[in-house]
């Protein structure tokens, strides 16, 4: 959906996709790993799934940025919100080659539903295989739910593990995150190697 929602961290910042970015998505989402759905293949294609998604409700998109170099580091999002019952997922999540976004952008994206939607619980759900990522998950101190649930990917159901962030939980990964989020961003200078995928 369209919405205007900025958050700003110690080193990066989210603010919404807007037309501007299709090339980007295509590009960056063509050099992703395998384990990100496939997605428009052109930047026309791109701007047509975008005009579906500034009209979905409960779906933010996000475009991740370096505040320093100013340059576009990946994407994220925040999605299936359901306001009633107080939970959304988070994916969509892919960043540029070397980027140092992926703490900060996590914690970000966890600031805007906890702390700007009020949510009261935020699940992820990840491929079986994509280890590096689930253990990702796993280091933020977040819980599994259990056995693998299934999800479709690129047509196809798949096993993917859940894991689930409620709201009791987040001022303890909060503090996590943040501090790892500020020693990265202590480390970074104006020589700071990110690679950039350009429209």
């Amino acid at each position: 959906m369209r919405h205007n929602f900025h958050l700003t961290g110690h080193a990066f910042r989210l603010r919404p996709v807007d037309e501007q970015d299709a090339a980007f998505i295509v590009a960056l989402r063509q050099n992703a790993s395998r384990f990100l759905n496939t997605g428009p293949a052109s930047a026309a294609d791109q701007l047509a799934w975008l005009e579906r998604y500034f009209e979905r409700q409960g779906d933010f998109y996000f475009v991740v940025e370096a505040i320093r170099r100013k340059t576009r580091e990946g994407l994220i999002s925040l999605y299936d919100v359901d306001s009633r019952n107080g939970t959304a997922q988070w994916g969509r999540w892919v960043l540029n080659p070397g980027s140092s976004g992926a703490i900060e952008s996590a914690l970000l994206v966890y600031r805007f539903a906890f702390d700007e939607l009020a949510l009261g619980e935020v699940r992820c759900r990840t491929l079986a295989d994509n280890f590096s990522v689930i253990a990702f998950h796993d280091s933020c101190g977040l819980q599994r739910t259990g056995a693998p649930v299934m999800i479709e990917f690129d047509g196809k159901q798949r096993p993917a593990i859940e894991h689930t962030l409620p709201r009791a939980e987040w001022p303890h990964v909060m503090q996590r995150l943040d501090r790892l989020a500020r020693r990265i961003a202590s480390s970074i200078d104006d020589h700071w190697p990110s690679a950039k995928v350009s429209p």
